[in-house]
């Protein structure tokens, strides 16, 4: 059986409307994927926000940890541990009774 151009003509114009009905979808489901991510784009923008006012605040913190490092170096400068202490006392006070100063308590 052979195709007559009108068999031919009605062929095409299924498969035209065909292509264009697939078409219309195809852009439908496009569109939906650009509106998805217009939103994933808002998000991520407002984390990158998120990010600056964390690296931010994490950067202050540094600077006040490098003051408190700082501060206790220099009190470590003039620290001294009990024991040296008590030592130190117990020969102050060695000397004292042999030169005859004594604490009164």
């Amino acid at each position: 059986m052979s195709l007559t151009k009108k068999d031919l003509s009605q062929i095409k114009e299924v498969v035209d409307a065909s292509v264009e009905g697939l078409a219309v979808i195809v852009n439908k489901g496009f569109q939906a994927v650009d509106k998805r991510f217009e939103q994933v784009d808002k998000r991520f923008e407002q984390i990158d926000k998120h990010l600056e006012q964390v690296d931010s605040h994490l950067h202050r913190i540094d600077l006040r940890l490098d003051t408190v490092e700082h501060d206790m170096s220099e009190i470590r400068k003039h620290f001294v541990y009990r024991d040296k202490f008590e030592n130190a006392v117990t020969r102050i006070s060695a000397v004292e009774k042999k030169v005859g100063i004594h604490e009164h308590k």
